[in-house]
């Protein structure tokens, strides 16, 4: 049984990212990031499979235990990818292979575009790309953003326990009872005698700009590293089977694998995931 990952935080120049670490001196550094809303403990399953490997999982900016970002800053995607390059920086981390979940496989993705010679390997668990917008949808883009950023964030629901807020969790999910504690735990707050999300409200604001597709495409055909893209019928389903494929073969030095379950197979099938990690990073 894998020992209980150390409690970590990286200040960062505007707060602090935490983490969870299983160390392992020596060995291959894997940075794992996870998708929206989540959190460091969607990788905690992963993590038994993967004992050959020195694994740290960050909580990104405004999720789980992390700060949230000051008063007037938006969660955008390239705030997020300053943030990995201090945060490798504040580890000392020259290089290391990066694992990511549907946003943090995004940001690793155009991470290691930007940033060739610090992402050895590269995992992509349910994502390949970032979102895009066709040209013709960019005023109701920039409408919905400005909806979003006047709604308010003070009334934030309570919960009389961590169950109540897991059946809350589940009900846009396919998670199982397990797997939804164990991400909601490390999201909530004890306020009195309730429980309420630590999570920042503004994650939920739509960004005013998206990419369109060729922009997608020229960032993953930069993506230097070897590739593994594990994708499930989740990702067929939102990008649709023509983009999909275009966006794998954008990714010129990459292998596919095609797996079974829903988006966070990763979490419940974390046994047969890390045998098709262990492989590509070995």
């Amino acid at each position: 049984m894998l020992k209980q990952p150390e409690k970590i935080e990286i200040p960062l120049s505007w707060g602090s990212l935490t983490g969870l670490h299983w160390s392992n001196p020596g060995a291959p550094r894997v940075l794992c990031l996870h998708g929206w809303l989540d959190n460091a403990a969607s990788f905690i399953p992963l993590a038994d499979h993967l004992q050959n490997f020195d694994l740290l999982a960050l909580d990104l900016a405004g999720h789980g235990l992390s700060s949230h970002r000051p008063e007037h800053s938006r969660y955008y995607l390239s705030e997020y990818l300053y943030d990995l390059g201090e945060a490798l920086d504040g580890l000392g981390w020259d290089s290391c292979h990066m694992i990511g979940h549907s946003l943090g496989g995004s940001l690793a993705s155009c991470f290691a575009a930007a940033s060739s010679k610090r992402v050895k390997r590269l995992v992509l668990l349910d994502s390949v790309g970032v979102v895009s917008l066709p040209a013709e949808q960019a005023a109701r883009q920039l409408r919905l953003s400005l909806r979003s950023v006047r709604k308010t964030s003070s009334n934030l629901r309570n919960y009389a326990s961590i169950e109540e807020a897991v059946l809350a969790r589940q009900r846009n999910t396919e998670l199982s009872d397990e797997i939804a504690r164990l991400l909601c735990e490390r999201s909530l707050e004890k306020k009195g005698e309730y429980f309420r999300w630590c999570t920042d409200p503004r994650l939920n604001w739509r960004s005013p700009q998206l990419m369109m597709e060729g922009q997608v495409l020229d960032i993953l055909t930069a993506v230097c590293s070897p590739t593994l893209a594990m994708t499930s019928p989740a990702l067929l389903d939102f990008l649709g089977a023509d983009k999909l494929e275009q966006r794998l073969t954008a990714l010129t030095n990459s292998k596919h694998v095609r797996v079974s379950g829903h988006h966070h197979f990763h979490m419940e099938q974390p046994r047969r995931t890390a045998k098709f990690i262990t492989e590509f990073l070995q």
